[in-house]
């Protein structure tokens, strides 16, 4: 079980820093167009509005890459099969 729980926490670690990469390239590739209004933005975070895939088509010729939300899901994903993987395999070795 000690192996389960490490898995557990690595996975959420994993989700933890993938959130956190995440979050910078949202930021450093619509701050590119939007500067101070970044949080115009904020919306593309999670989801892919209209208004967003035209800022990824402008943002297609520029530095760097298009930011995609399936980033922020497979974080969040890493996260809750990390906890509930580290709290299911500690709840199974107490019983």
């Amino acid at each position: 079980m000690k192996h389960i729980r490490r898995l557990g926490l690595i996975l959420a670690g994993a989700g933890i820093l993938t959130f956190v990469g995440a979050t910078a390239w949202w930021y450093m590739f619509y701050e590119t167009y939007l500067g101070q209004n970044v949080k115009d933005a904020s919306a593309c975070f999670y989801q892919t509005t209209p208004v967003c895939e035209v800022g990824n088509i402008v943002g297609a010729f520029g530095d760097i890459p298009a930011y995609s939300p399936i980033s922020l899901w497979v974080a969040i994903g890493l996260f809750v099969v990390g906890g509930l993987t580290y709290g299911l395999s500690g709840a199974a070795a107490s019983d």
